[in-house]
């Protein structure tokens, strides 16, 4: 059977950045020729499906993707599985987080693109969210600006990601990883998971290594030829089914690559490893 390599994308993929190529050169080399030599890539990730695609167009070779920690599953133009937070369910949750915690902004990943909601109505910090997110160039996601963008979306778009953010600085990712462990318990209807100061709500049942199962059966693969790569708190599910094969990167917090049995510094590292094997 085929080796199969499923890599998450920020930190990962991506890691170091390339502002122009989005993919670094040695880690576009080493996928293609991974998949060249009889190899399967599945890119993993909390970004939307749309985005993803354009990561396949510049790989420039066929990929399973998984978008939306899970929310959405693909095997090439196959669609395996789609799994949304029902509007209701994801009005009141928030609801329910804005009254209790004060929190400072909430992001929606649906369809349409990412909206966003801020606690502070000035119109001059809705401009500076705005202008860093112009600066993220190759890597931003369709921004739909408007504050009416996410009411409308938070009322009928297909909500796929609720992302909670926190600000700026350590103390306010302790915060986050603290009332993420306090929603893992409120909420049994949802996945919480947290990445530095943003907690991420996904579907019942949507990690990273749920949707990874669920294309393996549709692949009629083995867990056994997977390759798993990331380093975030979304990754840790996937290293904990595909432990055997489980790779975190250097620079992930330390409380991410105990999950993992391997440490890589670069993504091209992944090469030996899988060619000894």
């Amino acid at each position: 059977m085929a080796k199969i390599l499923a890599t998450d994308l920020d930190g990962t993929l991506f890691y170091p950045k390339d502002n122009i190529g989005m993919i670094s050169k040695p880690n576009l080399f080493f996928i293609q020729s991974f998949i060249d030599n009889g190899g399967k890539v599945v890119l993993i990730s909390g970004r939307s499906h749309s985005y993803i695609k354009k990561v396949i167009n510049r790989i420039g070779r066929p990929c399973a993707g998984i978008s939306y920690n899970g929310g959405c599953v693909y095997d090439g133009e196959k669609l395996v599985r789609s799994k949304a937070i029902p509007n209701d369910e994801a009005n009141e949750i928030i609801e329910e987080i804005k009254n209790t915690y004060k929190i400072p902004g909430i992001f929606l990943m649906t369809e349409n693109g990412l909206s966003i909601y801020l606690r502070y109505k000035s119109k001059f910090i809705r401009w500076l969210y705005k202008l860093y997110y112009k600066t993220t160039g190759i890597y931003a996601e369709n921004l739909l600006s408007n504050e009416e963008d996410y009411y409308k979306e938070l009322k009928e778009g297909k909500i796929f990601k609720i992302m909670i953010y926190f600000g700026l600085g350590k103390r306010k990712q302790n915060r986050a990883k603290q009332i993420n462990s306090i929603l893992r318990n409120v909420y049994d209807n949802v996945e919480c998971n947290r990445s530095k100061n943003v907690i991420e709500i996904t579907a019942k049942d949507c990690s990273k290594a749920s949707s990874l199962l669920d294309l393996l059966s549709s692949m009629n693969a083995s867990k056994d030829d997977v390759y798993v790569v990331g380093d975030s708190g979304n990754d840790i599910s996937m290293f904990k089914v595909f432990q055997k094969n489980s790779f975190c990167m250097g620079h992930a917090p330390n409380a991410v690559k105990k999950y993992a049995r391997y440490t890589i510094e670069k993504f091209e590292d992944l090469s030996r490893y899988i060619s000894e094997k």
